[in-house]
């Protein structure tokens, strides 16, 4: 009967945190408050595809552009099936594992630890974990409602961004006020990005301790801060002040303010990933 009632509790969690009325998220969520979620067989896959989300697309309102973020997990022999999103952007950025994505053209390229990929609105993309140890990554949906498909088809972008391929550019007092050096890999930079793009700019991000980057604010995108490796003070619009390190998700939407500086001894390691949003275009 305790298994039971375990059960039924653990069922009616899933389904509150799936179908929740949206509403709008908070800036700042630790390790021990992400939400798992278990997917089966997802996108005509095979499997169990486990998550650890800070919030899920389920939720999102129509006004925001970053609708999930999650730590996902793929076992021996379980995989995505290839499949495309209308009015979305997805990217993987691979933390563990090995595994093989392939792209909308049929390409497949082995993911390992660093690398990067994503599928614009129209383009398709899978994911395999073909060894014994687990793959395990981010996947980082935006929503791009008002994308010209058929330029994206016509001037497709890459889609693979091997980890031995980012390029570095690195920023001096970032968001204006910070202190030292905030160095980055990319997949690719904002300054790149043209009207069709949702998902903007994807770097592996490193301060130093001591370093920071300044409370700002960004007036049409929003931009997440995801950390993986060390100890940071993050502080959100409204000042308050929340101490994060790996599995720590953060995220400022257009208008809202935030900062990060590393207080710890070890680099400050962390996803920057900025997506546009296309709502307010309208």
């Amino acid at each position: 009967m305790k298994q039971i009632l375990a059960v039924t509790l653990l069922l009616l969690v899933m389904a509150s945190f799936a179908y929740a009325e949206p509403v709008k998220h908070g800036q700042c969520w630790t390790v021990s408050e992400l939400t798992e979620l278990d997917k089966e067989n997802v996108a005509g896959g095979k499997g169990t595809l486990h998550g650890e989300f800070a919030f899920i697309r389920d939720n999102a309102r129509d006004e925001d552009a970053i609708t999930e973020i999650g730590f996902m997990t793929l076992k021996h022999g379980a995989f995505i099936g290839l499949h495309s999103h209308a009015d979305n952007e997805d990217a993987y950025l691979i933390l563990s594992g090995t595994g093989i994505f392939t792209d909308g053209s049929g390409n497949a390229y082995v993911v390992r630890p660093g690398d990067m990929t994503i599928a614009r609105p129209g383009q398709w993309h899978g994911l395999a974990n073909i060894n014994s140890e687990e793959l395990v990554f981010l996947d980082i949906i935006a929503k791009n409602g008002s994308a010209d498909l058929e330029a994206i088809k016509a001037n497709p972008t890459p889609q693979y961004f091997p980890a031995d391929k980012l390029f570095d550019k690195n920023v001096e007092h970032a968001g204006g006020t910070g202190e030292g050096t905030l160095y980055g890999k990319f997949a690719f930079r904002r300054e790149q990005a043209d009207i069709n793009h949702a998902i903007k700019e994807i770097g592996l991000m490193t301060l130093k301790p001591g370093d920071s980057i300044g409370l700002h604010k960004h007036d049409a995108n929003e931009d997440t801060y995801i950390i993986l490796a060390g100890k940071g003070l993050f502080v959100d619009g409204e000042g308050n002040e929340y101490i994060v390190g790996p599995e720590s998700v953060t995220i400022a939407v257009a208008g809202e303010s935030h900062s990060l500086k590393n207080i710890g001894t070890e680099d400050l390691v962390f996803i920057d990933l900025i997506a546009q949003n296309h709502a307010l275009r309208k």
